[in-house]
């Protein structure tokens, strides 16, 4: 009877969740996930795996509207719901151009923390546009356990005594964007300058300079209002009225930096005016600059500038 009882208790006290103390004995991580980059123009696809206790408990295949799979949207909530105290839970995220096996990935992000008995924490993780690492981007390689963050290679282990308490409106409490501001409307101001926003007017000489590589080209620079600071594209087209010839398009992503007077900047993009016709033939003409930025948000603001390039160019 004794040996009966003592096999009881033990069998009670294996099924008896783990003890978290007074906090309680499971808890929640909600990972939120945001992006700088556009869903269905930068990236396709996003592939999902999440472990807890090293286990699996997520892998799948996230597609925009219109292909097979899980819808992906974001921003998104991705839970580890209800686990004991003390487990150890971790996520990789891989943003992707499309499905399939000529796809290229374009973003890994991963993390990695620890479950705390009677709380629910979010763990916000963002997919970057400066973590790219296809060719030509300026991303880092990171080997795990690091991954890009910010564009540059960190510990992927989170602390999760810095995680906030999760709340259900979190992926609006982020902080302002100071080159957005809420309500403001897309403005774009054509100016000049390699080192920084110098203002120009309509009528004025702009200096062609050569380039290392033997190319042309005059330096453009803008001030903005109402579009995103972080993921931006900006492209810049140019049209010679009186020959009839079109230059670029020329587009970057590059981030604005705030200025002031409640503006932002972007100052050093070199465009280059012979790719197809010789620089003789261009000097001293008239050229019509556009510069046109469009945010994440699918926000769009244009500005021109209406110049005449030097007779003679700067080496």
């Amino acid at each position: 009877m004794n040996r009966l009882l003592a096999l009881s208790a033990a069998l009670v006290l294996l099924f008896l969740p783990a003890c978290s103390g007074p906090g309680g004995d499971t808890g929640t991580i909600v990972v939120g996930v945001i992006t700088n980059m556009r869903v269905g123009v930068d990236f396709n696809a996003l592939h999902v795996v999440m472990h807890a206790g090293g286990a699996t408990v997520r892998d799948e295949l996230q597609q925009v509207s219109g292909s097979a799979g899980t819808l992906l949207t974001l921003p998104e909530e991705l839970r580890f719901s209800d686990l004991p105290a003390g487990t150890a839970v971790d996520i990789e995220l891989t943003a992707m151009e499309d499905v399939g096996p000529s796809s290229t990935t374009l973003v890994t992000r991963s993390a990695a923390s620890t479950i705390v008995g009677g709380a629910t924490l979010l763990l916000e993780l963002e997919l970057d546009y400066h973590c790219i690492v296809s060719p030509g981007s300026p991303g880092p390689t990171c080997t795990a356990p690091l991954t890009c963050v910010a564009g540059a290679c960190q510990d992927d282990r989170v602390d999760p005594s810095t995680l906030p308490a999760y709340t259900s409106g979190w992926a609006t409490q982020s902080t302002t964007d100071p080159c957005k501001l809420p309500g403001s409307t897309p403005v774009v101001i054509v100016g000049q300058g390699q080192a920084d926003y110098l203002p120009m007017t309509d009528g004025e000489t702009d200096q062609v300079y050569q380039g290392p590589q033997g190319g042309h080209h005059i330096w453009v620079a803008i001030r903005t209002q109402g579009l995103a600071m972080a993921g931006s594209i900006t492209t810049v087209t140019g049209h010679f009225p009186d020959l009839g010839y079109d230059v670029g398009p020329f587009s970057v992503i590059f981030d604005l930096m705030p200025d002031e007077g409640g503006y932002c900047k972007l100052y050093g993009l070199r465009f280059q005016l012979d790719e197809v016709e010789p620089i003789a033939t261009l000097l001293g003409h008239p050229l019509n600059v556009k510069v046109t930025v469009t945010d994440p948000d699918m926000d769009v603001g244009v500005g021109t500038r209406a110049v005449v390039l030097s007779k003679t160019y700067q080496q």
